[in-house]
């Protein structure tokens, strides 16, 4: 993956950003409600060429890309532009691809500023159309293979809910209003409008993103300035959360409308399914992200003084020009499932990238080889998703191979490779049902240590981990501290070269097996509970240790470790002595970007589930072709997506040392686990009843998915402790957490 914008398009958005700053400011918003039109506005935008942005060169137009497009569509939306502009950028790129002597005549008024809009839909015989800005704008509109432009449409725009210049005219029949004419006829031509009008839901979809965006940066500003209880109501979880959860969904939509223009660029056979789900998920979104948004101005929110309705009202309405966002579900399930073709608009070019990338995919199927030829019977019968599916032999084989932590450093003892390949080789470890537990977990426990561990305990612990001879689990949290690690009360007091350490940790996973244990302990007790910890990687044969079994509804096992008069050296102290909060900082910045760890588990029963659906009747229909079930996977398709994008900017993020990836990764666990959460208790509703089954072969996995889901949702932090991150992070939020 790769999000990083060129120059040019830096450029492009920032111009976009200050034009629409300048010309659409809240005052210039109010002026144009009567009218839903800022003529004003709409000459910068004419001055500027921007209304060409999409028309080709050869048609004297700008002739960008798709995804230029796409940014400034989102700083339109932004800062709420009344004008068409969607549609306007569909429509001139439109009439810049038709033949014939009208369309070009069509095209010169527009190069010279006249304003066309587009229906999108197919105009149906006296049926009246809403029809964004007709009253000020040539509609152009398909009826059967013909593209028909109609003008002259007099009449005043009707009142509704985002303030637009909406009009309802009757395109065809009788009763049909204004001039008609042909511009251009023929399959090519139906098939270049369609693509026109699946330029204009994504471009709507960009602006919903700005919006959305925008709308919740205003409710953190004043979550900020408004005190109640003498403290900032950001800083209360009610208003924090809410906030976070959208802006979590924002950066989804964005993700999947970048994706959705790659997928075009690079003609994925996904593409047309990915356009259909950037739509609806930008819909549902924004929907959402201005309700949270507005409600936290509480009873001033529904204010025509303040900015935030503006906002609300836009929110919701624009969603709806191009008809009932859910239809786009049926239309996702027929792109992925029923082999229907889209008719796509050109993207240009594109330098993002998405996925692990072909080095990385290569590499996993080196990986998937070395399964086949490697996995036994005898380890078919273990094979577990929990550590009890671990197995020490072919973990030694995989050290053997370079396979246990091929991302290490050859200096000590890896491959070099990199996070993607390590992501690519996650998948494989899923598809053939092996434990992915203990692998990342002694990974996370290592990469400390090689940073900040010393000498002596580097050259003891490092060797035995990267040949599969040593585990590690981590002593974070406590029975009575929860998800508050640095409220440890573990307690490790210095004895000559010893440490005294006394105390007990929770959820020690791994802990049976493990062989040293990455332990957060309190060295001094006077003073701030954040400033007096330290950290050790304690060797679990020591004496006064011992691991007792908690077993959760996961089939899993898991631990409480007591620490009892432990004696342990200094040279497994990790950092400084009180230093432990730069320690656990950095723990926790590897824990928290591994969202892609949960998710893979969320993708797999969502396949296995499609092929369930495929294949299984009910009443002589197949499940596929059931509306509910189609209408449920189209959900899920989309969740499953997203989560892998934001899994993926994740550790892009991180690699790059990305400005601001201090939230992506808290996000991308956010997103994985709670919609893996949600998403099996649907499936589980629509393949009742044979979904209660535990150990049915093509429904295991949803009823394991609604076991397992709800404990993802807590390990590595629980959701309310990510969404508090992602408000602090994410949107400048004060602390919501004590």
């Amino acid at each position: 993956m790769n999000l990083t914008l060129n120059s040019d398009r830096q450029i492009l958005r920032d111009a976009a950003e200050k034009l629409f700053r300048s010309e659409s400011t809240p005052t210039r918003i109010r002026a144009a409600e009567a009218s839903g039109f800022d003529a004003a506005l709409w000459r910068r935008l004419v001055d500027s060429g921007m209304h060409l942005l999409r028309t080709p060169e050869s048609a004297q137009g700008l002739g960008l890309g798709l995804l230029d497009a796409v940014l400034v569509a989102e700083q339109a939306g932004r800062y709420l532009a009344s004008v068409p502009f969607a549609e306007v950028i569909a429509a001139n790129s439109l009439l810049g691809h038709l033949a014939g002597e009208a369309a070009a005549d069509a095209l010169q008024r527009a190069l010279d500023g006249a304003l066309f809009t587009l229906l999108p839909h197919e105009v149906s015989p006296d049926t009246a159309h809403l029809v964004h800005a007709a009253s000020a704008a040539g509609v152009l509109a398909l009826d059967g293979e013909d593209v028909v432009l109609v003008e002259a449409l007099a009449g005043q725009p009707e009142p509704n809910l985002g303030s637009a210049a909406l009009r309802r005219i009757v395109l065809k029949g009788q009763n049909a209003q204004g001039h008609r004419a042909v511009l251009a006829s023929g399959p090519d031509a139906r098939m270049r409008f369609l693509a026109a009008v699946e330029e204009l839901k994504l471009l709507q979809a960009a602006m919903l993103v700005g919006l959305s965006r925008r709308a919740l940066e205003m409710a953190a500003e004043y979550s900020c300035e408004r005190q109640q209880f003498g403290r900032p109501i950001g800083g209360f979880q009610g208003i924090a959360h809410p906030l976070a959860d959208s802006l979590t969904n924002v950066e989804g939509a964005q993700l999947l409308i970048w994706r959705a223009v790659w997928a075009i660029a690079t003609e994925r056979p996904e593409a047309g399914a990915n356009l259909a789900m950037a739509r609806w998920w930008a819909c549902q979104t924004a929907t959402s992200a201005v309700t949270r948004a507005l409600r936290t101005f509480g009873g001033y929110g529904v204010s025509l003084e303040y900015d935030i309705q503006l906002y609300y009202r836009r929110g919701k309405a624009w969603g709806l020009l191009a008809g009932a966002p859910n239809c786009e579900l049926e239309i996702i399930a027929g792109r992925l499932w029923d082999g229907r073709s889209a008719s796509l608009p050109s993207a240009g070019t594109v330098d993002l990238e998405f996925g692990v990338g072909a080095k990385a995919e290569a590499f996993a199927e080196q990986v998937r080889e070395f399964f086949r030829q490697n996995i036994t019977d005898e380890i078919k019968a273990i094979r577990h998703h929990s550590v009890a599916g671990y197995h020490a032999g072919f973990a030694a084989k995989l050290a053997q191979a370079g396979l246990l932590f091929p991302h290490w450093p050859p200096e000590y003892g890896g491959l070099g490779r990199d996070a993607f390949d390590n992501a690519a080789m996650a998948e494989v470890y899923e598809e053939f049902g092996m434990q992915r537990i203990t692998g990342p977990v002694t990974n996370q426990v290592a990469q400390i240590v090689m940073r900040l561990g010393q000498p002596e305990c580097k050259a003891e612990a490092l060797p035995r981990f990267v040949v599969g001879d040593a585990l590690g689990c981590l002593g974070f949290s406590e029975p009575s501290t929860g998800s508050d690690v640095f409220a440890a009360r573990t307690r490790a007091i210095r004895d000559g070269d010893d440490w005294v350490i006394n105390g007990q940790k929770m959820f020690t996973t791994a802990g049976n097996l493990a062989h040293y244990c990455f332990l957060l302990a309190r060295t001094d007790a006077d003073v701030p509970k954040h400033k007096g910890l330290t950290v050790f990687l304690v060797p679990m044969d020591l004496k006064g240790i011992e691991v007792q079994a908690v077993h959760t509804i996961q089939d899993e096992r898991t631990n409480i470790t007591y620490f009892t008069d432990v004696r342990v050296p200094d040279k497994y102290r990790i950092g400084e002595v009180n230093g432990g909060l730069a320690v656990m900082t950095a723990a926790l910045e590897l824990e928290h970007s591994g969202g892609d760890q949960y998710r893979i588990s969320y993708d797999k029963m969502f396949h296995r589930a499609v092929a369930y659906a495929r294949k299984a009747f009910v009443d002589g229909l197949p499940l596929i072709e059931r509306p509910e079930v189609r209408t449920c996977l189209a959900r899920v398709s989309v969740h499953t997506t997203i989560a892998k994008l934001l899994c993926y900017r994740g550790i892009w993020a991180v690699t790059n040392q990305i400005p601001g990836r201090a939230s992506f990764g808290p996000m991308s666990k956010l997103f994985s686990t709670e919609m893996y959460q949600k998403d099996a208790c649907d499936l589980m509703d629509v393949f009742a009843p044979f979904s209660v089954l535990r150990d049915d072969e093509d429904l295991a996995d949803i009823e394991l998915g609604y076991r397992q889901s709800v404990g993802m949702t807590i390990y590595g932090g629980t959701s309310e402790i990510h969404r508090s991150l992602i408000a602090e992070q994410g949107l400048g939020m004060p602390r919501s957490r004590t």
